[in-house]
């Protein structure tokens, strides 16, 4: 008997705690509300002392149901019916707070419960939220000490996470504290304090005022700069400095120190160390630098392929600091179907600014494209330093070059000597060098020779060629390309046949109107020869669209338009066609096939080109 009464109690006990399935629908609070109330659920241990959630639970992506206590336990083997009511009863409660703190103090929640079917073991808890009327915030923001004064501050104001009228979101609220925390730690106020934060909530007027009270203390500035190694001179270093002993501190400007350093290819690392003083009297910061570096010899080696070029190598070596003053020697080989050349460079940093210095270099080049041959021998020496214009930074270069030219252009056979100043700017803006998604390139250059100085004949050229690139649509970006240039030779008396290949303006080939061969465009002599133009029109236009789940692979679609010319009578060629591109770990690849549509057949022409846009 005693055994027969313990099985019926096994029994009943097995079929109490077997698991009911259940459903759980929310309606009335959705898309981002109802992602920071699940967020609010699962971190509701986690309180300010005004009993709300700290700003981090905003970053939480899942939904309310998973942090239901209800839901949480849907699954648990041991899910009863007795416990599903429990549950159930206190949901209504659970959803109410985690609307507090995005300004919802009147939310009503209607719940029901279906009972289940014993033959599917199923039930059903529902939620109706009705949110009501959200509590406005009244702001009341003040900022004493040094930044009261401090641009910065102000402008932060205009643009501020919560606004007087704003509905009550309190990751606002914490985010706001972050802000001027951050703002202060970045511009040097580093004894910044909140001497009030709070949320009052006056549920009577309904209304939460929010009351930020913040002391910035004494603004930091930079003190003595010490530089910790046993090589480079120091008036070489502090070039480097975009700052002065003395100045305000900003950690943009410390930041752009150190990045200025490690750019530069003379260290492998730059250690920066800025002690904050212990002493409240003092607001002078010393800056510790300790440098390491790099092997003073670099050698390098590439191969690669364009329809331009064929096949080509390289073969370079550096050696990236020749004495203490920061003196570099760069030397480097290139060889392909159509050119051979070499060049060797010295580079003396000169003056205050980093990018400030004086460039000397020999070189030689022998280039056979179809439509020309040329061994050049060249000389010179390039200044280069940054200007600003119209607020804007800019890279100058200005040179004199001196050429020897031994060129044969269709039946133009000669023996050019050029002494050739020459100067050039260029502007750009990118906000990813290696592939653009928004930037562009301004290059403008201007160059000549007279006869009576050294120079066998007399020109003036100027060269000007941009690109923009803009996004279009989510995956798509928007090319534009222009390449105009103009040459006067009659101006000066010069002569035309004088001008070598590398100065006279061809058409054609990757990187100007596709469909064409490399520089098989611009006038012709009697013999149908391609000679070159003294002038250049080139336009292109494409749009590219990134391959849906492919993100490094993209297809593309151009029409490209121009020519070399000697007037405006002279045709525009007009080449269009469709491409692939891949961004390999070695840069953008592109493979294009173009139509040649300026002539009769319409050939197609296979063009491939490696490197970035600008």
């Amino acid at each position: 008997m005693f055994k027969k009464l313990l099985f019926i109690v096994f029994i009943l006990l097995s079929q109490s705690v077997q698991s009911v399935q259940i459903e759980i629908e929310i309606e009335g609070v959705k898309n981002e509300l109802l992602e920071n109330v699940q967020a609010y659920l699962n971190f509701e241990e986690q309180k300010t002392p005004s009993g709300l959630p700290y700003n981090h639970i905003i970053d939480l992506h899942k939904n309310v149901r998973a942090y239901l206590s209800l839901e949480q336990q849907k699954d648990h083997p041991r899910l009863s019916k007795s416990r599903i009511r429990r549950l159930h009863k206190q949901a209504p409660a659970e959803i109410k707070k985690a609307l507090l703190p995005f300004g919802y103090y009147r939310a009503t929640v209607t719940s029901s419960l279906s009972r289940p079917k014993i033959e599917e073991i199923e039930c059903t808890a529902k939620y109706i939220v009705t949110l009501g009327e959200s509590l406005k915030i009244d702001l009341d923001i003040q900022i004493t000490g040094e930044a009261k004064t401090d641009d910065f501050f102000n402008n932060l104001l205009d643009d501020f996470p919560v606004k007087k009228g704003d509905t009550l979101n309190h990751p606002n609220y914490e985010r706001a504290k972050t802000v001027l925390r951050n703002l202060a730690e970045e511009r040097g106020y580093f004894n910044a304090k909140f001497s009030k934060h709070e949320i009052e909530i006056d549920e009577q007027d309904y209304k939460a005022t929010i009351r930020l009270y913040f002391n910035s203390g004494k603004r930091y500035r930079f003190g003595e700069v010490i530089f910790k190694q046993d090589f480079f001179e120091e008036s070489f270093l502090r070039r480097f400095l975009n700052f002065k002993s003395g100045d305000f501190y900003t950690e943009y400007a410390l930041l752009s120190f150190k990045n200025a350093l490690l750019n530069a290819d003379y260290f492998d690392n730059a250690e920066i160390d800025m002690p904050r003083s212990s002493s409240s009297g003092n607001v002078y910061l010393p800056i510790n630098v300790t440098l390491h570096p790099r092997k003073p010899n670099k050698w390098t080696t590439g191969i690669g392929y364009g329809t331009d070029t064929g096949v080509r190598g390289s073969l370079g070596y550096e050696r990236r600091y020749v004495n203490r003053y920061g003196h570099s020697l760069s030397a480097k080989t290139e060889v392909s179907e159509i050119r051979h050349s070499a060049i060797v460079e010295y580079t003396i940093p000169r003056g205050k600014q980093r990018g400030e210095f004086l460039s000397f270099n020999l070189g030689y080049k022998d280039e056979s494209p179809e439509t020309s041959d040329s061994k050049l021998f060249l000389l010179g020496v390039r200044k280069h330093q940054p200007r600003r214009f119209l607020g804007s930074k800019i890279s100058e270069v200005v040179g004199l070059e001196y050429r020897d030219d031994r060129y044969a252009v269709g039946s133009d056979i000669g023996h050019s000597r050029l002494l050739m100043p020459h100067i050039s700017w260029i502007y750009m803006k990118a906000d990813d060098r290696i592939y653009t998604r928004r930037g562009y390139k301004i290059q403008l250059e201007l160059r000549g020779a007279l006869s009576q100085i050294v120079s066998n004949t007399s020109f003036w050229q100027t060269h000007i060629n941009s690109t923009l690139i803009l996004p279009l649509l989510k995956r798509g970006r928007l090319i534009t390309r222009g390449d105009i240039g103009y040459s006067d030779i009659s101006l000066l008396n010069g002569n035309f046949q004088d001008l070598p290949p590398s100065i006279r303006f061809f058409a054609g080939g990757d990187r100007s109107v596709r469909g064409y061969d490399y520089q098989s465009l611009g006038p012709i002599n009697a013999e149908n020869q391609v000679i070159g133009g003294k002038n250049l029109l080139v336009g292109s236009i494409e749009y590219e669209h990134k391959i849906w789940g492919l993100e490094k692979w993209s297809l593309a679609a151009f029409w490209d338009i121009g020519n070399a010319l000697n007037g405006l009578s002279q045709p525009l060629k007009q080449g269009a066609g469709v491409g692939i591109r891949w961004l390999s770990p070695v840069g953008l690849i592109r493979l294009d096939v173009a139509a040649a549509l300026s002539e009769p057949d319409q050939p197609l022409r296979l063009h491939i080109t490696i490197g970035p846009d600008l």
